[in-house]
């Protein structure tokens, strides 16, 4: 069924009727990951508010005075501000360690434990070409330059290859990264690779024909078993911990502001 799709004016209107504390976040998958986690957990009673995109989360964010009377959390992807910085004027988000909830929930889920030992090598081999293409996106992001970062992993590396297709990089106009911002990706990928290829690449593997157990699984049902089996948790556990001090803090503002 499709999901409907609300104006920037309707969603603050939203919150700004809302009787609960609410949390925004981007889009449905970001709301489904969130709300799945802290049923789990059991900690919160709140609302949640998918934006549609982070450009619209942070224009809802900006006119955050406009329903100041609610306690509302606004939790949001680094994206490429992983590598320039995050803009002062959007402090007050709660960010991604990572360069989105994919990669941190990719870690805390250890996923790639589920690759069987025949497979590690190719694996390892595809995570390095698209590490490197990946570099090439983050240069031309901090150059001023529009990045190309959606696009999937059956575009970049055709199945049954370990290196980036030629007509691909063509059309990218892809030349090879600086050496150090390659290692830079490389050697923190979990994190910094665009999470949603991490698991392109997993279901890829997962699904292949020559696995001594095949998964036939999609991003959705890593997604579902990350959370089901939280290795390392510590990545959710720092949002959580965010999401209350955030919320506990503009109930206690707002006690305050009624009492005076």
């Amino acid at each position: 069924m499709p999901t409907a799709v609300f104006t920037v004016d309707e969603l603050v209107a939203f919150l700004r009727y809302s009787q609960r504390a609410n949390i925004v976040v981007e889009g449905n998958d970001d709301e489904a990951i969130y709300r799945r986690l802290i049923q789990q957990i059991d900690i919160l009673t709140v609302d949640f508010c998918a934006a549609g995109g982070r450009e619209k989360l942070l224009q809802i964010y900006e006119r955050r005075s406009e329903f100041a009377h609610v306690p509302v959390a606004f939790i949001a992807d680094r994206d490429m501000w992983l590598f320039s910085g995050i803009p002062e004027e959007y402090a007050g988000i709660i960010w991604t360690q990572g360069y989105s909830i994919e990669n941190d929930l990719y870690v805390s889920g250890d996923l790639e434990t589920l690759l069987e030992t025949h497979q590690t090598e190719t694996h390892r081999q595809v995570l390095d070409a698209v590490c490197r293409w990946f570099a090439y996106e983050v240069e031309a992001f901090l150059n001023q330059h529009s990045p190309h970062v959606a696009s999937s992993l059956d575009e970049m590396i055709p199945r049954g290859k370990t290196e980036l297709d030629d007509e691909f990089c063509k059309r990218r106009g892809f030349v090879p990264p600086s050496e150090r911002r390659y290692r830079q990706i490389r050697e923190a990928y979990q994190l910094q690779l665009r999470g949603k290829l991490l698991f392109q690449i997993l279901v890829r593997f997962l699904n292949a024909a020559d696995r001594d157990f095949r998964f036939k699984t999609t991003h959705h049902g890593l997604f579902a078993m990350a959370l089901d089996r939280p290795i390392s948790p510590q990545l959710f556990d720092r949002l959580i911990q965010a999401v209350q001090e955030k919320l506990a803090e503009q109930k206690r503002q707002l006690a305050a502001h009624n009492s005076a």
